[in-house]
């Protein structure tokens, strides 16, 4: 954290003025944090008088308000994720930034101190559902309600993606501890795709497209705001991806709900691509409607590990593969690292290379797969309860990943499937 105090003073002919403080903010600012002080009250024959008012306000570095407060609040913040009311939830960006000193009223001279804090950001493991509907399209529960059962299964973002609409993406508001993914559900007969925005996310390109041309057209304007583009279900039996692979996108949703053979095939799929050289990030989705066996919201959860809560950082880190997929969010916390490189990252092969996995939540029994473009490479069976770790000498190949299966319903379920540790 970076702490700038400044001191100002102004006598009673300031009264009446705007002050602007410059500060220089760096690249990788997660969070700005402002406080100030002055005395305001003076004890007049045993009353409290008051002298002095000063009001305090933000303008970004395109000079633009970001929030005033008046002389109500002494402490304000603002970040991507959640900002004191009055004041715009925005990405921190780098540059100059102004504190405004509003001298609303004087009397004789007045000392103010200011102190601004820099919070940087710093990657933070974070559990989430990217497929979930609303009463906005053909799901059972109001977006309050979506947040609220997100809030409870212990998440920590959530992405409202109804078919076709983005009428729900007006309804978020602020979601104490929950951070929101503006989203819509692009719906077609021959397959469907969640666009994930940055902004707003009111979208009204027309998506209902009969020809491969205009779903093109679609696709391109999403990405012309900014927008993440994932395949759904590419596999699924009843609702597989038939619009080809030459439509722009980011991600590959290769385990929808509960796990089935659907998801097995796609994730195999999904396998033969990172062969090929293409690196691809996979997440998860419940798809979630109602709640009902295997249908509740969180199964799958995406686990990604993003530099802060605020909606870019999320979807910048889905988009760099830094997230894997669990069965729930009670699932197993799963580390992999080569060199000092995890999931999505890339590392140079050495010789000397050693790989480290780290699982806390194991159950005895838990089969644990270490996958690479030459196939399954080590194979663990869990002895005990509780936290495992194991190092695995690290060859020449394009990649290796982590499978979790455990013992459920009579069956070897899969529990957890990771994004790649790719080598150069």
């Amino acid at each position: 954290m970076q702490e700038i105090r400044l001191t100002s003073r102004y006598t009673a002919r300031d009264q009446g003025a705007y002050v602007h403080l410059p500060i220089e903010v760096a690249e990788g600012i997660q969070r700005i944090e402002v406080s100030y002080s002055y005395p305001r009250f003076e004890e007049i024959d045993r009353r409290s008088i008051e002298i002095n008012v000063i009001d305090l306000g933000l303008l970004d570095p395109d000079g633009l308000l970001c929030g005033w407060s008046g002389s109500e609040r002494l402490e304000v913040f603002v970040s991507e994720a959640r900002s004191t009311p009055g004041y715009r939830r925005m990405a921190i960006k780098p540059g100059t930034w102004h504190i405004i000193l509003g001298l609303y009223k004087i009397c004789g001279e007045v000392e103010i101190e200011t102190t601004i804090r820099l919070i940087e950001k710093k990657r933070i493991r974070l559990k989430g559902d990217l497929h979930t509907h609303t009463i906005n399209s053909d799901g059972v529960f109001t977006t309050a309600e979506q947040a609220a059962h997100a809030k409870a299964a212990g998440l920590d973002f959530i992405a409202l993606t109804d078919h076709n609409n983005t009428a729900q993406n007006t309804e978020i508001g602020t979601v104490e501890g929950l951070t929101v993914l503006p989203g819509m559900e692009y719906t077609n007969y021959k397959g469907h795709a969640n666009f994930l925005f940055r902004d707003n996310g009111l979208f009204f390109e027309n998506p209902l497209s009969n020809t491969f041309e205009e779903a093109q057209s679609v696709f391109h304007a999403a990405k012309a705001r900014g927008a993440i583009i994932c395949l759904n279900h590419i596999l699924d039996r009843y609702c597989p991806w038939n619009l080809g692979w030459d439509l722009p996108y980011d991600l590959v949703e290769v385990w929808n709900g509960f796990p089935k053979e659907s998801d097995l095939q796609a994730i195999a799929w999904w396998h033969e691509q990172l062969c090929a050289g293409r690196k691809i990030p996979a997440v998860g989705g419940s798809d979630n409607h109602r709640i009902g066996l295997g249908q509740q919201i969180g199964m799958p959860t995406t686990v990604v590990h993003a530099l802060s809560t605020g909606r870019s950082d999320i979807l910048d880190a889905l988009v760099e593969g830094r997230a894997y997929i669990a069965l729930t969010p009670e699932s197993p916390m799963v580390e992999m690292t080569i060199g000092e490189k995890s999931f999505g990252e890339t590392v140079p092969f050495a010789d000397d290379l050693t790989g480290i996995i780290t699982i806390t939540g194991v159950k005895s029994d838990d089969r644990i797969i270490l996958l690479s473009d030459q196939g399954e490479e080590i194979r663990w069976i869990c002895e005990r309860d509780g936290f495992f770790e194991t190092r695995f000498t690290v060859n020449k190949r394009l990649f290796y990943r982590l499978e979790l299966y455990r013992f459920t319903i009579s069956v070897h379920l899969l529990e957890v499937v990771t994004n790649p540790v790719y080598l150069s």
